[in-house]
């Protein structure tokens, strides 16, 4: 098997792919440690726009405005769930219809569930663990499943199955489903922009990766905020909300971008909000500041509300001895 086709396999099987721009690497199945708690801006919201910081109030008035709810969060911190549970939990109190599409669940999972009628969180947790991932559904997702069982609303695949989707990359865009072509045609990448992306990628991944790996990675993640901007123009669900990694809410070039381009015109004022969970960093204490993660003057979310961070191993070591176990 050549270097290219080496690397691609492991970051897609292993999930590399779903954690570089919008999470973590794999895990224990151990609760995470969180720290800087008393960091100034734990727990405060941040409006970009408007460069100033807003109450839980003026964001319960945003969320209920917009119909389309994105969440990104860094998968293994269970506030930035806990915050998303209240998002959900605050349009349910509201009286509001909400569906909500998470990028936890692929297409095959959501096919599964379509099958049978699921009466409980634990049996939907059992049903997605019938899938190999590295989401740990039950330690991570549980609470904000339960919070949406809960509130009444439709949980909906948002992904597409990593095995396809390596598949998919390989055969080229030209082998997508029309709907899928018909969002990228709609949505062209500038060279700035996919440079941009690629770039992101190889940071992710400690500049390990090779020229073609990386590139590759970057058209899958594109079809990956395609597929998740799909999944959410499906619905007719009032409020579409959506659960995935920071990367993919991101309003320059992930999910956003595809819902502007692909509404009609008769939804030119559907208004879409996109919400960043970001964990504080002990040298940062301004929220514009944390631009400079970002790539971008200002920070690419139209809230963002920052959270403790979790305390992780050193992820490119992390990285460095995946690769090399699977020489």
């Amino acid at each position: 098997m050549s270097l290219f086709r080496t690397y691609i396999t492991l970051l897609f099987l292993t999930g590399f792919l779903i954690v570089s721009l919008a999470g973590c690497l794999p895990s224990s199945l151990k609760k995470p440690k969180l720290g800087l708690w008393e960091h100034p801006l734990v727990g405060k919201i941040w409006d970009v726009k408007q460069q100033v910081y807003v109450d839980q109030e003026i964001l319960v008035d945003q969320v209920l405005a917009s119909e389309y709810i994105l969440l990104g969060e860094r998968h293994d911190n269970l506030v930035h769930h806990q915050h998303q549970a209240w998002v959900i939990e605050t349009l349910a109190k509201q009286n509001h219809q909400a569906s909500v599409a998470f990028e936890m669940i692929d297409n095959y999972q959501g096919a599964r569930l379509s099958k049978q009628t699921i009466t409980s969180v634990d049996q939907l947790i059992d049903v997605l663990n019938r899938s190999k991932s590295n989401w740990q559904y039950e330690v991570r997702y549980k609470q904000l499943f339960s919070a949406t069982f809960e509130a009444g609303f439709r949980i909906d695949a948002a992904n597409l199955n990593s095995m396809r989707l390596m598949h998919t990359v390989k055969q080229g865009e030209d082998k997508l489903p029309t709907d899928y072509q018909q969002m990228l045609a709609k949505t062209p990448f500038s060279n700035k922009q996919f440079d941009a992306l690629q770039l992101e990628i190889k940071k992710a991944h400690c500049n390990m990766l090779p020229e073609k790996s990386s590139r590759s990675m970057a058209l899958g993640q594109r079809l990956r905020d395609a597929i998740m901007a799909h999944s959410l123009l499906k619905s007719k669900a009032d409020h579409k909300v959506l659960i995935a990694g920071m990367g993919h809410v991101r309003n320059d070039r992930a999910v956003p971008l595809y819902l502007q381009t692909n509404l009609n015109s008769k939804a030119g004022d559907n208004k879409i909000l996109s919400v960043g969970f970001i964990e504080v960093d002990d040298d940062l204490k301004n929220a514009a500041d944390y631009s400079q993660y970002w790539g971008q003057q200002s920070l690419p979310f139209d809230i963002v509300w920052f959270t403790p961070k979790v305390e992780r191993v050193d992820s490119c070591e992390e990285l460095r001895k995946h690769f090399k176990d699977k020489k």
